[in-house]
């Protein structure tokens, strides 16, 4: 129910920022110069001054039930959260702080991944599903979907364009799989 800061350099603790609730994802958004944290039991986008290391605002995500994993298209000033207690991906004007698009997705959502050149988001489900959505424009489109088990975990190589999903057991062993989709 916190971020903890952690000095880069001495690898010291420096501050306990309590969010109220179970932690999610949380990543820097270098426009608005904000660390952005999905609080699942609030079902909020909390926003943190990384200078003061405190709350600045919290964001309600209407119809979210559990946001977890997100991304930001920075470019487009867009976030992407996934929702695990409802099996939602909502996309979130970052401008405005309001959703602005929803999607059912495959049970259990966790990782995302953006790729900006592409303009291609993955989303990987730990029930198994590996979705893609292409951004044209503000609106994002469905593009298909891919089954693995336990593919809760993506990557993509921004200059390859390639997608990476581990998968923690086929027949016993770890696997990789690497994609690559066509333009």
């Amino acid at each position: 129910s916190a971020d903890v800061v952690i000095d880069a350099k001495t690898g010291a603790k420096r501050s306990t920022i309590e969010l109220g609730g179970e932690a999610g994802n949380t990543h820097y958004d270098s426009v608005s110069h904000c660390i952005l944290v999905a609080v699942q039991t609030r079902n909020q986008l909390v926003a943190i001054d990384p200078v003061t290391e405190k709350i600045v605002q919290r964001y309600d995500l209407p119809g979210s039930d559990h946001p977890h994993g997100f991304t930001i298209d920075e470019a487009d000033r867009l976030a992407f959260i996934s929702c695990e207690g409802n099996a939602t991906l909502i996309v979130v004007d970052l401008r405005t702080m309001k959703p602005v698009q929803r999607f059912r997705v495959a049970d259990d959502p966790d990782v995302l991944a953006w790729d900006a050149g592409w303009r291609r988001l993955y989303v990987a489900a730990e029930s198994g599903v590996l979705s893609t959505y292409w951004l044209d424009g503000a609106t994002l489109h469905s593009v298909g979907e891919v089954r693995a088990p336990h593919a809760h975990t993506v990557s993509v190589d921004p200059r390859t364009h390639r997608v990476y999903l581990p998968l923690e057991n086929i027949r016993g062993h770890p696997l990789l799989r690497v994609y690559e989709p066509s333009s």
